[in-house]
């Protein structure tokens, strides 16, 4: 049982550590002007959903802000007072 781990940690270790591994990366290709199209486009759509959860946490930071200026809620609609509950 120890042999067979050996053997399997040595090919495992041997496949990681050959350098030919390294250019099948699309992105660790040689970098030509026809690559840089490539790597931007994989970079804008790493940042895309980043930058989508930072417009939609700024705008309900900004629309919160703006309704406590107003000393009330800025979605009125939306709550449900004891008249309505009928309680």
């Amino acid at each position: 049982m120890k042999a067979v781990r050996r053997v399997a940690i040595l090919a495992i270790l041997a496949g990681a550590l050959r350098p030919a591994d390294a250019l099948a990366c699309a992105v660790c290709l040689s970098l030509t002007k026809q690559d840089m199209g490539f790597l931007w486009s994989a970079l804008f759509l790493m940042a895309l959903p980043i930058v989508l959860a930072g417009l939609i946490g700024g705008w309900l930071y900004y629309s919160y802000r703006r309704s406590a200026g107003r000393g009330r809620a800025g979605y009125p609609h939306l709550i449900v007072t004891e008249k309505e509950s009928g309680q």
